[in-house]
C-alpha cells in the first residue's frame, strides 16, 4: 500500500477530521473517504467512527496506529538520511508539549531554524497523559514531560521549575516570603487532574498532608479562579503562573520543591538525523530564569 494513505490516516487521527485531512493533503473529501475505505478493506475492519464532534478510532484503528506511525517514522528517517548524505539537512520533527512549556516554543523553533532552515516542525499540545501516549504510539518524536510522570522513556533534564503555594489574596500566613505546607494541613486543597498535577500530588503524598481536596479541575486558569474565589489553596509550578502572578498570593514552598522538566524520546538509538539535531538543541538551549 502507498504510504501516502498511511499519512492521510495519521492526519485524520491528529485533527479528528476527514475535511482537515483533505485540505492538508490537497485532495477532495471524497478522495479521503475512498482512501480510508481502501485501508478498511486491507485491514478487515472499520477504522473510524464519525460523530458530531468529528471522528474517533475504532479498536481496529487503535491497534494499527502504532504500526502505521512506525512505518511513517522509518520512511521519514530514510528521507532524512538521504538528505544528510546529499548535504541538504532536511527533515520533519514532531514535538509533544504541555501548556506552560509553550512559553519557550517560539524561541526554541526560531533559534533552531536559524541554523537549520530546511527542517520543519509539527506541534502537538496536550496533557502529560497525551504526550506519553503520543510517544508510545510514535505520533511525536520528542515529548516534554515532568520527570515525575515519565514512565520509562530516555529522559534528558533541561531545567527545574519551582513549585509554589497559591493562596487567595489577603490570606494571612506566618511569613510573606515562604510557607511550610505542613501549616496547611486540614485546609481545603484544589487539585488538577493527575495527568496535569502529578508533582503537586507527589508533594502532598511525600509530606503526608491531611488536606481536604474539594475541587478536581482541568487547567491552570480554572485553578487560579477557584483559589481567587476562596475555595482553597493550590500547589502549582512557577512556570504555570505566568500572567496570573498579580491575581493571587504566591509563596515559595519551604523546604523548596520543584518539578524537573525534560525532553523524552521513545528510543535514543532509533532517531532520525533531524530529530537528533533538535534534541541536542533542546538540551543545550539556555532557558534562563523560569519566570
Amino acid at each position: 500500500m502507498d504510504t501516502f494513505n498511511y499519512r492521510v490516516f495519521l492526519t485524520i487521527v491528529q485533527y479528528n477530521s476527514f475535511q482537515k485531512a483533505a485540505e492538508l493533503h490537497n485532495v477532495t473529501p471524497p478522495a479521503i473517504s475512498h482512501i480510508i475505505k481502501q485501508m478498511e478493506q486491507e485491514f478487515g475492519g472499520t477504522l473510524f467512527i464519525r460523530n458530531r464532534r468529528g471522528v474517533t478510532l475504532t479498536t481496529t484503528g487503535e491497534s494499527i496506529l502504532p504500526l502505521i506511525s512506525s512505518i511513517i517514522q522509518k520512511e521519514d528517517m530514510l528521507f532524512q538520511y538521504l538528505s544528510d548524505l546529499n548535504g541538504l539537512e532536511k527533515g520533519h520533527v514532531r514535538l509533544g508539549i504541555f501548556n506552560s512549556m509553550c512559553r519557550y516554543l517560539p524561541d526554541l523553533i526560531y533559534g533552531f531554524k536559524a541554523q537549520y532552515p530546511n527542517i520543519t516542525f509539527e506541534i502537538y499540545q496536550g496533557s502529560y497523559e497525551n504526550i506519553i501516549d503520543w510517544l508510545k504510539t510514535g505520533v511525536v518524536d520528542i515529548g516534554f514531560l515532568s520527570e515525575t510522570v515519565n514512565p520509562h522513556f530516555p529522559f534528558y533534564r533541561i531545567f527545574a521549575d519551582p513549585l509554589m503555594c497559591i493562596l487567595r489574596k489577603g490570606t494571612k500566613t506566618a511569613s510573606d516570603s515562604e510557607i511550610s505546607l505542613e501549616s496547611l494541613a486540614d485546609v481545603r486543597f484544589i487539585m488538577q487532574r493527575e495527568s496535569c498535577d502529578a508533582d503537586a500530588s507527589r508533594i502532598i503524598d511525600k509530606l503526608n498532608l491531611d488536606v481536604r481536596t474539594v475541587c478536581h479541575v482541568v487547567d491552570d486558569k480554572t485553578t487560579v479562579e477557584m483559589v481567587k474565589a476562596g475555595f482553597g489553596f493550590a500547589i502549582m509550578p512557577l512556570l504555570t503562573m505566568y500572567g496570573f502572578e498579580n491575581e493571587v498570593k504566591m509563596l515559595p514552598i519551604s523546604p523548596a520543591e520543584e518539578r524537573v522538566i525534560g525532553a523524552c524520546v521513545r528510543d535514543m538509538h532509533d532517531l532520525a538525523p533531524a530529530v537528533r539535531k533538535v534534541l541536542e538543541f533542546i538540551r543545550n538551549y539556555d532557558y534562563g530564569k523560569v519566570y
